[in-house]
């Protein structure tokens, strides 16, 4: 089963690449121009590889700051973006090749100037040596270990007691606000991985009230977690995809974390049906308007009504007002509380409508 806030962030990447094979210029290679890390960090980097080779726990991984993504050759003729980044506590660099950069392979720009957690994985011998004599080495991390160990754990947790994870009160950050009109997403921090909410999950989706006026980077919020699912990363299709294409992809095992922030905020259904119940006036927006299908008017967050006009209104809305949201008043006819839907009586235009020029008065 795929996680769709996981096949959401492949699909709105589609278009971009990652280049395997190349006949760019300039493009340096690797082990000649990534940073080594310095000789008085060594032992202190060295560390954290071997203790996250003995045991897999969030205590052996470091938190890090991602600060540029270049094009390297990594290998004779292969070229691919990498991550560089620092190790918070005493700014060692640290590479992350696109292969483990995890859930977020395919935007590894997205952790500039973020902090995650990563495992260290590799010293790479740069076949140098420093001023003083000391052997050089570049350490390479793995941002998908560290998702593997933070999520594999909420896993294991979900697996003893699922209600009990499904009812903690979590707080993330938000790092990444996408709102296209195709595709809306958060990306938040949680205990240093990085996780995926859709906007209908996010908040009561309204077209007068746009994700990035709801979300912010840098925004704290609740939320919980709904399911947890063990997967492969190869049986993903945009992973698959990509793969065909000869792209640099994480492989093996990933727990897509499936959450919500709904339960913190107010349902707006029992609002709609109590002025269903009372027959109240009260304004919605005009959101579509089709010159067969007709006019539909959000009468609340989610909630979308075929709206009714008598044929005798001497006003007429058009495309426009579906665009520029015109505000109507509204009363309710006929609703459905599990499909959101419903009827409503357009009574009036408090503001009137969207002028449109007419063509033969110009």
């Amino acid at each position: 089963m795929a996680d769709e806030n996981f096949d959401a962030l492949n699909t709105l990447a589609q278009n971009q690449s990652q280049l395997t094979h190349s006949e760019k210029k300039g493009v340096p290679f690797f082990l000649d121009a990534a940073e080594k890390i310095p000789f008085e960090l060594q032992g202190f980097v060295a560390e954290y590889k071997r203790q996250i080779n003995q045991e897999l726990t969030p205590d052996n991984l470091l938190w890090a700051v991602g600060e540029e993504v270049a094009d390297f050759e990594v290998r004779k003729g292969l070229v691919m973006p990498v991550l560089k980044m620092r190790v918070e506590e005493n700014d060692a660099p640290v590479y992350v090749f696109a292969s483990q950069a995890g859930s977020n392979y395919r935007h590894p720009d997205n952790f500039i100037d973020q902090r995650v957690k990563i495992a260290i994985t590799t010293f790479l011998d740069a076949g140098t040596k420093d001023k003083e004599g000391n052997e050089q080495y570049i350490a390479l991390g793995s941002i998908q270990q560290a998702e593997f160990v933070i999520n594999g754990l909420l896993y294991q947790a979900m697996l003893k007691d699922p209600e009990a994870v499904k009812n903690q009160d979590r707080i993330g950050k938000v790092t990444q606000v996408i709102d296209t009109p195709d595709f809306r997403f958060i990306s938040f921090e949680y205990q240093g991985a990085e996780l995926g909410m859709l906007a209908k999950n996010f908040y009561y989706q309204t077209w007068t009230k746009p994700l990035n006026k709801v979300a912010y980077i840098g925004m704290k919020f609740p939320f919980r977690i709904t399911n947890i699912i063990k997967a492969k990363y190869e049986d993903q299709d945009g992973v698959k995809q990509d793969m065909a294409a000869g792209r640099a992809v994480p492989k093996g095992l990933m727990y897509q974390v499936l959450t919500t922030r709904l339960p913190f905020l107010e349902s707006p259904d029992k609002d709609v049906e109590s002025k269903f119940e009372r027959g109240a006036d009260f304004k919605g927006y005009i959101v579509h308007y089709h010159p067969i299908q007709g006019i539909f008017v959000e009468v609340a967050p989610g909630w979308w009504c075929k709206g009714i006009l008598s044929a005798n209104s001497p006003i007429k809305p058009s495309v426009a007002d579906a665009r520029q949201h015109t505000p109507v008043i509204v009363h309710l006819e006929k609703i459905n509380p599990q499909t959101h839907t419903g009827r409503a009586w357009i009574k009036r235009f408090p503001h009137g409508v969207v002028r449109v020029p007419d063509p033969h008065e110009q």
